[in-house]
């Protein structure tokens, strides 16, 4: 068998999912979610760009705002049962519990393990050249944490290293994730159009972009079912897509001074993302087995893989991703309290929403996607230009594969308002914003959100954060006829959540040399839509022959912390 010397390199690929890591918070900067995300319909400045383009119409002159949500996220994964017992060593850990491991990240922007996510907008009435219209410019980012590092100080032992540590237990999520970060920014222009008084459109087009880096550990022989580190490799990847095309729509509409009702949708953001991959093996694997580039008339990702080693290393192979930030769409309805000559009060607002994280693509019985050009959230298709090499001599070129993530659609329910408080004396004369006159004021704000999972039961794992979640949060605003100053703060609830064992009866399964696979008899493996949790992949064998070896047999205790800040101003 000439399977897992790259097994998993699919994995350090596709850890780094490009929001990265998990699903979509509640809110966009800092005002909408200080109010839990419900804000498809209240949403008036800049914020509006992502949120509903419709919102835009709401501005006068040139609004310009600058709102950052910061997110920090605790996660640990305790796996169920005990290290396997090796027989190529004998490790001082072997039948030890598996110890809970901490996710302990290292954002590049981060601030103290807080990671912004920034929407900056402008926004232009034209100086009234074109009335009712509105245009918009900006960038923004889906609100996710994508930053991994699973590690616990752990280094992985490389056969070329005299002095590799084989006596320190590696950390039981090591097949999952080890290390990952990774960005996606939106560029947008958007536009609005006021076609009634009580009526506005608004639409965004957005040209994105991605970039991830991610390491894994995976299998570096054949069956490594006892998962001993010398039978390990090391994988990095770093890959990046510089344009991802999408675009959103959105309406509002004002039936009396007091009800809005609006919507959203916003397309899938479409991944094909390329770069290079490394790997370093442990001591135990192969020295005469790499992994290198394929020939020249066997390429179909992209050319520029270096020369393998045969040994330790290899540099530098093309690999190719494709998959799907989901499509999503909002629909909300807001109750305004207004005072004299409309001023507003205060309001209420309840917000629906939907991810289609359950969107598949149809796989015929090669194990191949039956349209190649195909993609889903869950189902990241990849082709690794790189083939298995014996000796120094080409065996075969991996398969074009694609790794099964368990997704369902998600559902989410946003309730949030404000309440308003004037200082001094208010401007009362009317405005064109369909919102309030505007005057020196305090703003108090404050909402619940529930999300519901994403991960099909067995599903859960340390990469991609798939629970459902409660979400509460406060915030306040000091506003002037010029400029609003926003703060918030919010809380991020999961608790633990816990995956049953892999074995048709929810006892936990175990594979070892003699006893393959979860199914009912001994040695029998089922067919991965049978599965219940992930597996090691291995690039040189289709799906359905893939190893059934569960990992993420555990519980996952976890939580964020949000904390936000904006600035508008309008002239």
């Amino acid at each position: 068998m000439k399977l897992a010397v790259v097994g998993g390199l699919v994995g350090s690929l596709l850890a780094s999912h490009a929001e990265a890591g998990g699903l979509f918070l509640p809110g966009s900067g800092a005002t909408s979610t200080s109010r839990a995300g419900a804000a498809v319909a209240s949403a008036d400045d800049g914020e509006a760009l992502s949120i509903n383009p419709a919102g835009l119409a709401k501005t006068t002159g040139l609004t310009i705002t600058i709102s950052i949500a910061f997110i920090r996220y605790f996660m640990e994964f305790s796996r169920r049962g005990t290290y396997d017992v090796a027989s190529d060593f004998d490790p001082p850990y072997e039948g030890a519990a598996y110890p809970t491991v901490e996710n302990d990240p290292k954002p590049p922007l981060g601030i103290a393990k807080f990671q912004p996510i920034p929407v900056i907008a402008v926004v232009t009435d034209l100086g009234g050249r074109v009335p009712n219209l509105r245009l918009a410019a900006g960038l923004y980012a889906p609100s996710g944490y994508p930053f991994r590092d699973m590690t616990a100080g752990y280094k992985f032992p490389a056969a070329s290293d005299p002095d590799a540590d084989l006596t320190t237990p590696p950390p039981p999520s090591r097949y999952d994730i080890l290390t990952q970060e990774s960005r996606l920014l939106l560029p947008s222009l958007a536009a609005s159009y006021r076609i009634l008084p009580g009526l506005d459109v608004g639409a965004r087009f957005t040209a994105g972009s991605v970039q991830s880096k991610s390491q894994v550990a995976v299998w570096g022989t054949p069956g490594n079912v006892e998962e001993s580190i010398r039978q390990d490799s090391l994988f990095t990847a770093e890959v990046k897509d510089g344009f991802i095309p999408a675009f959103g729509l959105g309406v509002a509409y004002r039936p009396t001074p007091n009800i809005e009702i609006a919507a959203n949708y916003s397309s899938a953001l479409v991944v094909k993302a390329k770069g290079d991959s490394s790997s370093i093996k442990a001591p135990g694997v192969s020295a005469g087995r790499a992994i290198g580039p394929v020939p020249d008339d066997l390429v179909s990702c992209a050319t520029g893989g270096k020369g393998i080693v045969v040994g330790d290393a290899v540099d530098a192979q093309k690999a190719c991703i494709s998959l799907q930030v989901p499509q999503t769409a909002t629909i909300g309805a807001r109750y305004k309290f207004l005072g004299a000559n409309d001023r507003l009060l205060g309001d209420i607002e309840l917000d629906v929403g939907w991810e289609n994280w359950g969107k598949t693509c149809e796989v015929g019985p090669d194990g191949q996607f039956s349209d190649p050009d195909c993609t889903s959230p869950g189902q990241y298709r990849v082709v690794i230009d790189s083939g298995l090499y014996v000796n120094g001599q080409f065996e075969q070129p991996l398969e074009k594969n694609y790794v099964n993530y368990g997704l369902k659609d998600t559902f989410s329910f946003r309730l949030g308002g404000s309440y308003h408080i004037p200082l001094g004396t208010v401007d009362l004369a009317p405005t064109t914003d369909g919102n309030a006159p505007r005057g020196s004021e305090i703003i108090v704000r404050g909402g619940i959100a529930y999300d519901t999972t994403a991960a099909k039961t067995g599903w859960l794992r340390s990469n991609f954060d798939g629970a459902d979640r409660v979400t509460t949060t406060v915030g306040g605003a000091y506003r002037t006829k010029r400029w609003e100053l926003n703060v918030g703060g919010g809380f991020v609830y999961e608790g633990t959540n816990t995956n049953p064992g892999a074995n048709a009866d929810g006892s936990d399964c175990n594979p070892t040399l003699a006893d393959l696979g979860c199914g009912a008899a001994d040695g029998e493996q089922r067919p991965p839509d049978q599965r219940q949790g992930p597996d090691p992949t291995n690039p040189l064998l289709q799906p359905p022959f893939q190893f059934e070896n569960p990992y993420n047999q555990g519980s996952y205790k976890s939580h964020y912390v949000l904390l936000m800040l904006g600035f508008s101003t309008w002239f």
